[in-house]
This record gives structure tokens, C-alpha cells and sequence, in this order.
């Protein structure tokens, strides 16, 4: 499987406090059956600004622990980007980083306020030559009353990624029945982890995975765990 929406990277944000905590995060994930992660540290101004280039630093370091740990996963870097309306520019400065280098980019909706310019903000970002990708949205709490607030961002050509622990509650009843919904009308394109600490997403798969069976079935849950990762990567 591919994850690509993770706080794994030490010291970045609200996520893996030491270099210590992301490797066991990551020894999780591998035990999970997780071959490929793309970090994406949160950028939101002034909280969590840490660059493309200090991000990738810890990356490296990262990986050069892998190796000697002997833990067989590739990383990438993104980040998950609080909305802005200057993320073009974000990008072309080198502050933010896109999933992988490729268009792809992942951005994150207030959770219980409406942007009231969130629809232009997308479709410039896509009229710019992005693909953007809305982190999960079953989380908003205007999403949870109207799902249909969804459409225009879906014709525009935006992505849906939801949470896999949507699935099993984490976020509360109402975002586990909006996942369900949105996986049934078969709106999500990808599921991540969203993982923050040890001891979370990565260790409750087999759990999570058996009840996404009941809501994806054979191909689109191939789609939503892995497929549309791999296009992701590939820069489709």
C-alpha cells in the first residue's frame, strides 16, 4: 500500500516529536504492509512554516536511518497546505512542496468554517496546472450536513482524500458516516493515514481494511488503497 498523508516527519509540526518517534512510526507502517510514504508536514502560517529545503533534510535523515535499520520503505516529501490564496506562489519559492514534485498538490479546508472563496482558490490552483487533492474533507463540518458541497470541487476536477480511521470513528460519528456516504457514492479517491504519532493508524489496518470492504468493493477498493496512488506518483 502507498500512503500519501502523513506527520511523520520529527520535529516539523504537530506530528513525530524526534527522529526516534518517526522511525517507530514507520517500522508500524511497514509491519502494515505500507511500501511507499509521502511526508506531508502541515504548512499553516505563522504555526508551521518549516521549508521545502529544512523538510527535506530531515527526510534524508530519515531514510539514512532506514537503511540502517534495514526497513524497506521509499519516502517522499509533500506537505498538507492550509488553504491560502497564494499557494502558487508558496510552491515556486520553495516553501511548499507538492506530493513527490509532481502536480499533485495537497490541500487542506478549514474543518468548521466555509471558505467563502475555497472554490476560487481551487480552481485557480487547477487552472494553474495543479492537480489538487482535498485532505479529508469527510472531516469538515459543513461536508458532514451537505455532502453535495463537494460537487463543484469534483467537477473542477479536484481529488477526495479521506482518512482511513474516518472508517472506525476517530473523528467522530458524524465524519464515519460521511466517509461512508462518500465511499458508497464513490467520491474518495484515495484513502491515507493521516498518522500524527506510534501507536495509531498503521497498527489498526487490519481492522480498518475489513470494514472498507463492506463500503469499496474489488476494483475501487483497489482504486481508493493503492491505484490512484500510484498515478499520483507516477504524475498522470
Amino acid at each position: 500500500m502507498i500512503d500519501l498523508h502523513c506527520h511523520i516527519l520529527f520535529d516539523t509540526d504537530d506530528g513525530a516529536r524526534k527522529i526516534e518517534n518517526s522511525i517507530n512510526i514507520l517500522k508500524e507502517a511497514y509491519d502494515a504492509g505500507f511500501t511507499e510514504i509521502c511526508c506531508t508536514p502541515h504548512y499553516v502560517a505563522p504555526q508551521h512554516i518549516k521549508t521545502k529545503l529544512e523538510n527535506k533534510e530531515k527526510l534524508n535523515l530519515i531514510e539514512e536511518k532506514l537503511k540502517e535499520e534495514k526497513i524497506d520503505i521509499k519516502l517522499c516529501l509533500g506537505n498538507e497546505i492550509y488553504v491560502t490564496d497564494n499557494i502558487d506562489e508558496l510552491v515556486k519559492n520553495g516553501s511548499v512542496s507538492t506530493i513527490a514534485d509532481t502536480k499533485y498538490i495537497l490541500v487542506e479546508l478549514p474543518i468548521t468554517q466555509k471558505l467563502l472563496n475555497a472554490e476560487e482558490t481551487i480552481e485557480s490552483l487547477i487552472f494553474a496546472g495543479y492537480k489538487v487533492i482535498l485532505a479529508h474533507p469527510e472531516r469538515y463540518v459543513y461536508v458532514q450536513k451537505n455532502i453535495k458541497y463537494l460537487d463543484n470541487f469534483i467537477e473542477m476536477g479536484a481529488y477526495l482524500q479521506g482518512n482511513y480511521e474516518s472508517l472506525i470513528g476517530k473523528y467522530g460519528k458524524e465524519a464515519e458516516k460521511t466517509i461512508k456516504k462518500l465511499l458508497k457514492e464513490k467520491k474518495i479517491d484515495l484513502l491515507a493515514t493521516d498518522t500524527h504519532r506510534e501507536n495509531s493508524t498503521y497498527t489498526k489496518m487490519n481492522k480498518i481494511l475489513k470494514k472498507l470492504k463492506h463500503y469499496a468493493k474489488k476494483d475501487y477498493y483497489e482504486y481508493v488503497t493503492q491505484d490512484c496512488q500510484k498515478d499520483i506518483l507516477k504524475n498522470v
